[in-house]
Formats: C-alpha cells, structure tokens, sequence
C-alpha cells in the first residue's frame, strides 16, 4: 500500500484549537478550572472529569471529520475469516480489536466462550508488516444440561507473531493482489487455553477487485500443529465475496475452514460468516458479523463486533 503523509486542512486546525482552548490555566502547579460560582475550582475529581469530558469531546470530533481531512484510508483484516492481500504501510500502526462469542450444543451439553480478539500491526517496509494476534481473554462456560449454574474457567489466551509480505499490487488487468503470511502461535496463554508447543503457518491471500465495486478473495495456507506432543499438518481456507454498497457501508459473504485434518486431531472446523463494516472516517472501521458452523467439529452460531484504528506515520 502506497502511503502518504497527511496533508495539512482545516479540520486538523480546528482540533488543534480545540486542545488549546481545552486546556486549563496552570498556577503555581495546580489546574484552576472556575466552578459554577466563578471561583477556581482545584478538586482532583473535578479537574479528572473535566479532563474525561475532553478527551470524549475530541474522541467524537475525531470521529467525524469529513473524508477529505484524511488521505490515507484503513484496510482490515477483519471481520471476515480472509486476510487482507494489503499491509498498513512503512512506519504505520494499526489496531483491530473485537469482542466475540460463539456457542455449540451436543448431547445436552453447551458449551459457550466469549473471547475479545486482536491483532496489532506494524509496517516494517511499505510491503512488510510485523504482526501480533490473540484472542486475548477467554471466559468459557460448560452447561450441563440446560438451567444448570455451569462451569466457567477464565483465562488468556495463546499470542500469535508473524509478518506480511504484499509481494503483488494490482493496478491493471486480471491479475489479483497477493500477499503471503507466516505465523506462529506461542504456547503462552493460561493453563486452560494453552496449546502445545510452537504451530508455525503459511498462508497465501489473493484478492480481485472486479466490476460494480464487487471484490472476490481466496486464502489456501498450512499449519504444522500440535496434540499433547504428536505434531500433524492441518490444512486452512477461506474464500470471500464482498461487496461496497456505499462509500461507507460493505458487505461480505464466505465460506471458512480455519483447520482441515483427520478426526483424531479435532476434524474438520468450517463456518459461512456473513457480515459487513462501516468506516466512520478513513482511519476508524467499526465491523461485525455472524457466523454459522457447517462441520460437526465447529461452534453452531458465532458473532463478533469489532472496532479498527489507523494510526499513519
């Protein structure tokens, strides 16, 4: 992804401004801040919710700055299952975080897990990105039978680290955009929720962008995994129709197999999510989607909603 640097606007001047205004007179080292009587007021919890007010304030003026304000525009990888064929760009940041749940019922048994996802990414190159990813905390709860109290266990997570490589941008043509991932997942989470050993992947993403804003996106890749020691392989796919029903507004529609590989280590794990995101301004996406299981092995309903942040260098 080609990056530049935002040029100066009015809307960026307002803000400043605003921060200027927004900041209280400083005396002696203390913040006086006049109450509702005229005279300074010095408490630590007033000043602390004066401070919160602005904080909101400028948060919401952020929010709404028209498109034109900002040149570079966010790219996710979420919320769908397919990565994105682009990186964020040399010295950028980006945050795409989310609550989820998803809930399997067998047998009486149901089995319900909220989770709050991240993936934290950073241009190394304009073509490389640095990456790290979890599901982070994890509250799961086992039901016996239904209106039983349930067993819930709490903890966190295993951290994924990998890099992005964008290695083809399409520009003209037939041709799709195409990146390559190579992950590998930490057995660094709580007991609970830890996997055995280091589980190196690869994955390959290639992207269409076709007629009418419509957009195709497969993503085939390999894991090399781990059960209690006896290490298999286990194959990944995903493939992706979107589409941009407003400047702001899409939509997306696929078909996931986060793991493929025998029953004895976990079977078959496929889903149809569906869903769409909402850029409230080129640098903030908000997102959510749904997903449903089509193998025996995978959660029978699913949903996350997520938010995303473009922090450009």
């Amino acid at each position: 992804m080609c990056v530049r640097d935002p040029e100066p606007n009015s809307a960026v001047g307002e803000i400043s401004e605003l921060l200027r205004r927004l900041e209280p007179a400083t005396v002696l080292g203390k913040s006086e801040i006049p109450d509702s009587l005229g005279k300074p007021n010095t408490s630590p919890i007033w000043i602390a919710m004066f401070h919160f007010r602005s904080v909101v304030l400028i948060a919401l003026t952020l929010a709404i700055v028209p498109r034109t304000a900002l040149s570079q525009s966010i790219g996710t990888d979420r919320p769908d299952f397919v990565e994105s064929s682009s990186t964020v760009g040399k010295g950028s940041v980006q945050v795409e975080g989310s609550v989820a749940f998803d809930q399997t019922e067998d047998l009486g048994t149901e089995l319900g897990n909220w989770t709050t996802p991240f993936l934290f990414r950073v241009g190394i190159a304009d073509a490389w990105e640095f990456r790290l990813e979890s599901d982070w905390f994890i509250r799961s709860t086992l039901k016996e039978g239904r209106g039983s109290a349930g067993l819930t266990t709490n903890g966190v997570s295993d951290l994924a680290v990998g890099v992005k490589w964008a290695f083809f941008a399409q520009e003209t043509g037939s041709a799709p955009a195409m990146a390559v991932l190579v992950h590998t997942d930490l057995p660094t989470g709580s007991e609970d929720f830890r996997g055995s050993g280091t589980r190196p992947s690869l994955r390959f993403v290639a992207e269409w962008a076709l007629e009418g804003d419509w957009g195709i996106g497969v993503m085939p890749g390999i894991l090399y995994d781990s059960d209690d020691g006896r290490r298999f392989m286990s194959g990944i796919f995903g493939a992706v129709v979107g589409k941009r029903l407003t400047d702001s507004l899409g939509a997306f529609v696929e078909i996931a197999f986060e793991q493929i590989t025998e029953d004895q280590h976990g079977g078959n794990v496929g889903v149809v999510n569906f869903g769409g995101t909402f850029l409230l301004n080129p640098r903030w996406q908000l997102d959510a989607a749904a997903a449903v299981g089509v193998t025996d092995q995978a959660p029978d309903v699913g949903f996350t909603l997520g938010l995303s942040g473009l922090f450009p260098r």
